[in-house]
């Protein structure tokens, strides 16, 4: 190139998973074009893995147990969590409509936000009668 000509435009591409942080000259313009060069420049593209947030939250009537938030790698897994009902009542699903519990959220690529809904426990009560005899009302009956 000759004296104060103008470079090409030149991008710094991450691999899958990461993202551009920076030339090794500080500048984090991407793409860059150098103009007006009056020396040689040898410059390298530097890269971070993306991390993720997985957040857990429990909707009326339970907690959760693990780590939230969580930050993770892309590709990584979360550690473990679980929804934990309040006394009579049970775990209905995640938000994503998951029903695994507890769960790990495995190879993780994108944030990841759900809560868990919970709901009263119900009972199923069944009437018989024996020989010589019969039932009125309602049988069975859900609580």
């Amino acid at each position: 190139m000759n004296y104060g000509a103008n470079g090409t435009q030149v991008t710094a591409v991450p691999s899958t998973g990461y993202h551009f942080v920076s030339w090794s000259d500080a500048s984090t313009t991407n793409p860059r074009t150098d103009l007006n060069v009056t020396a040689n420049i040898t410059v390298s593209a530097t890269f971070a893995i993306n991390t993720y947030t997985l957040t857990y939250t429990a909707n009326a009537n339970g907690s959760i147990t693990g780590t939230t938030p969580q930050t993770v790698n892309y590709g990584a897994n979360g550690t473990q969590v679980t929804a934990v009902a309040n006394a009579d009542y049970h775990i209905v699903s995640w938000s994503d409509a998951s029903t695994t519990n507890p769960r790990t959220d495995l190879n993780v690529t994108a944030n990841i936000n759900v809560s868990a809904t919970f709901a009263i426990k119900t009972y199923t009560l069944t009437y018989t009668a024996n020989a010589n005899g019969s039932i009125t009302d309602t049988t069975p009956q859900k609580i």
